[in-house]
């Protein structure tokens, strides 16, 4: 059996450059690894099935990670089916590539489990078929993506920062907030991961909660006002907050582990899910 972590992760900056002709959006996007994380457990079997304890999430064959299988599958014409369980943390369409890391994770597994061998540049090119989130999923840590996300640079490790994520309960759909971004798109912050760069190079804690930036905020706060809220109630109990991604989940970075301690105890029992996370080095488990 193959067990894996699967981890959370977070766009410190995410700035929208342009679009392709067939639609997607070119994106620049610091990311960052948590140590809020899934368990993925793959095995060998008669026939191919998934499982998972979090309500509400699909166990059929359009789940990102029974898709990751069926391409390993089709790939290398694995006559074999595969028993996937997923011990879920990571909260359903919350802007943290919960399904990507699940996905990069049942990749690593098959190339495992089989003896595959595949190097990680073939791995990183089957990885940009399922999901724009999944090849910086594969690896973790602290990249600098482009294009669709499939582009990766390597950059200095963060810091380790103390964060409290706040999901109001529901998921937000993607294609609807770039849908929104197009109808009064941002004027393109070029310099935003370069801001973030230079935070990370420095090891300065103070520079990234002041360089972090978001283009998807604003259409996504318009859509959901709730998520503003939510914003402005991290940003009063003195953390510096963005939106994850497109959303749902809010996250606020506190200047130390206390201050982030108080405010997750503020919020407990006010919204669905309120956690206390810290960034994580990608050799550490959850």
């Amino acid at each position: 059996m193959y067990q894996g972590i699967a981890a959370a992760k977070i766009n410190l900056t995410l700035a929208v450059l342009g679009r392709r002709p067939d639609g997607y959006h070119l994106l620049e996007s610091v990311m960052q690894t948590l140590s809020l994380c899934d368990v993925v457990e793959v095995e060998p079997a008669a026939e191919t099935s998934l499982s998972c304890d979090l309500p509400g999430l699909s166990c059929a064959e359009d789940n990102l990670a029974w898709r990751a299988w069926a391409l390993m599958q089709q790939e290398f014409a694995l006559d074999a089916g595969l028993k996937i369980t997923l011990h879920k943390q990571i909260p359903l369409g919350g802007g943290l590539a919960g399904g990507s890391a699940n996905a990069a994770q049942v990749l690593l597994a098959v190339n495992e489990l089989f003896a595959l061998k595949l190097p990680a540049e073939r791995l990183l090119a089957l990885a940009a078929r399922l999901g724009a989130d999944v090849p910086f999923c594969l690896f973790g840590g602290t990249a600098l993506a482009s294009g669709i996300g499939e582009q990766l640079r390597r950059l200095p490790p963060c810091p380790e920062l103390r964060l409290v994520l706040v999901n109001p309960g529901f998921a937000v759909d993607t294609a609807a907030v770039y849908q929104q971004y197009d109808r009064s798109p941002a004027e393109a912050e070029a310099r935003a991961a370069e801001k973030m760069l230079q935070a990370l190079q420095q090891g300065d804690p103070a520079a990234i909660r002041a360089s972090l930036y978001n283009a998807l905020e604003a259409p996504a706060f318009q859509l959901f006002p709730q998520l503003a809220a939510i914003k402005a109630e991290l940003q009063s109990l003195g953390l510096a907050a963005l939106l994850c991604g497109s959303g749902a989940t809010v996250l606020g970075i506190a200047a130390d582990k206390k201050r982030a301690a108080i405010a997750a105890e503020a919020l407990q029992g006010k919204y669905p899910f309120v956690r206390a996370v810290t960034t994580r080095n990608p050799s550490v488990g959850c």
